[in-house]
């Protein structure tokens, strides 16, 4: 018997077979889900348990959003090795070894409560969960591509999308529920601050949700510490075993590639790492359309870290602007998911619906804009419907740009593609969040920089060459000719190539 190989650079098999789909791609793509939510899971821990944990163990704003930036720091120095890895291990072995580095990282969080011991333990886990978000942020289009036909590759990469919205999303959920918050002897009443704008640095590695932190209104003496400090246990301890449970399903059964390939272009081979670096750099259309995404969604996601201080001149407290982050999220993973089965449905028109949603995005955001500023009548339920519109669109624009991508660098793998874009969301957030720095340049033109922004994304896309390599290996073109009156009258009919289903 042969020994399997991983490497993802081999192909699955010969050209001359037919493809073929098994039902465990779907477990598959479970697993590989529940790492991107497990991953976004424990990022987002101390966020929305700020004000317990600043009274339990007596941490600043700064060190609880140093927490969030070094995994994002951890993952940019180590995504071009790591990628290299996926392309060398295969899917198998990367997706086991981040599993692992989530769960030994969440696990060191368990050991004690002492503060200074789980200060340390805490940046040492940040460090482990954001190398071990390579995989699942740069993944998806790989994933879909390996186990998922033509016809169901950019809802599989959108479902690897939703899991990792509803990982943010949810973690605001458990750690406002979960945890206690201080009450004072003698007094309950609290009030919001914002956090310094210094101290929000952290943003997601393909989409932020920072968090802003409240204070205590009196220096009295907190009377529960003791239920705060087990209830912050209590939500580690679980975060843990998630993590642990993770991996030891993907240790269980997690086979790198199906015996036969879902569709003609998984069988091709793939370019291997060097060549395909060289291949990405001389890529203008590739390039073009990763700053096209990369520079609205690392800007949105860092306006996104700040939006309670944008919200407030126009009437919207912190707790609104909470929730208002939670439905933009959630609603732009379900967007992603219709958006990326009528992709699948209607093909080779990825770049009209990136168009169309960039398109959108840009006007919500204009409108946002001139409600800020005061130029057009504020409304409440207008500043909800154009957030949440913008912030649904230009969320659900990302799987399909990882499946653009994969289409205009082929035979490049999608692994590479996923890095690059990645880096690029991260180096944008980085870049926005910078200008914050500057002294007394306030926060009015944050709205407009995002909207324009957008607007940039929209220009870049339009001039762009959409060409759909992959998928043309995967389709072909049925031609009908019918005759009357002596005039051929041709039609052409695009249409996937047969595959088995299992």
């Amino acid at each position: 018997m042969s020994e399997e190989v991983d490497d993802s650079t081999t192909p699955l098999l010969s050209t001359g077979g037919q493809p073929k789909v098994y039902a465990r791609r779907w477990y598959i793509l479970i697993i590989f889900g529940m790492t991107n939510f497990t991953q976004n899971l424990v990022w987002n821990t101390w966020g929305p348990i700020a004000q317990s944990a600043k009274a339990v163990f007596g941490w600043s704003d700064s060190q609880i959003g140093q927490f969030a930036n070094i995994g994002n720091i951890a993952y940019l120095v180590t995504v071009v090795p790591v990628c290299y890895l996926i392309e060398r291990l295969g899917l198998r072995k990367a997706i086991l070894g981040c599993t692992l580095l989530i769960f030994i990282g969440t696990g060191l969080r368990c050991i004690t409560y002492d503060k200074e011991a789980l200060t340390w333990l805490s940046y040492v886990c940040s460090v482990l969960n954001g190398i071990g978000g390579i995989v699942p942020f740069a993944g998806p289009s790989l994933v879909a591509n390996t186990w998922f036909p033509l016809s169901e590759r950019a809802t599989a990469t959108a479902v690897s999308s939703v899991f990792m919205y509803m990982g943010i999303g949810i973690s605001y959920i458990i750690g406002t529920e979960w945890v206690s918050s201080p009450v004072q002897k003698n007094s309950t009443d609290q009030i919001n601050i914002t956090a310094d704008i210094g101290s929000i640095t952290g943003f997601s590695s393909w989409n932020s949700e920072g968090t802003l932190f409240t204070s205590n209104s009196s220096d009295e003496e907190v009377t529960n510490l003791v239920a705060m400090r087990t209830d912050i246990m209590n939500m580690l301890y679980s975060e843990c075993g998630l993590a642990g449970l993770l991996f030891l399903f993907s240790l269980l059964y997690l086979p790198a590639k199906p015996p036969t390939p879902p569709s003609t272009s998984a069988s091709v081979q793939r370019t291997n790492y060097k060549e395909s670096l060289r291949s990405v750099a001389r890529n203008g259309s590739l390039i073009m359309l990763c700053f096209a995404i990369a520079i609205p969604n690392g800007v949105f996601g860092s306006w996104q870290a700040v939006l309670d201080v944008l919200l407030d001149p126009v009437g919207l407290d912190q707790s609104e602007a909470g929730w208002l982050g939670f439905y933009m999220t959630i609603a732009g993973g379900v967007s992603g998911l219709l958006i990326g089965r009528f992709s699948d449905i209607f093909l080779r028109n990825t770049k009209f619906f990136l168009i169309l949603m960039n398109g959108a995005a840009t006007l919500a955001y204009v409108w946002f804009s001139l409600m800020s500023s005061g130029i057009i009548p504020i409304s409440k339920v207008q500043i909800y419907i154009a957030t949440i519109i913008g912030g649904m669109l230009i969320n659900a624009s990302l799987p399909l740009a990882f499946e653009m991508g994969s289409e205009l660098a082929f035979p490049v793998s999608e692994g590479i593609v996923g890095g690059l874009l990645t880096c690029l969301i991260n180096l944008s957030g980085i870049i926005f969040l910078l200008v914050l720095l500057i002294p007394d340049i306030g926060t009015s033109w944050m709205n407009w920089f995002l909207a324009g922004s957008v607007l940039l994304g929209f220009v870049l896309l339009f001039l762009f060459p959409a060409r759909y390599r992959r998928t043309d290996i995967d389709v072909v073109v049925q031609v009908n000719d019918d005759e009357k009156d002596n005039s051929p009258n041709i039609s052409t009919t695009i249409k996937e190539r047969s595959t088995i289903y299992e």
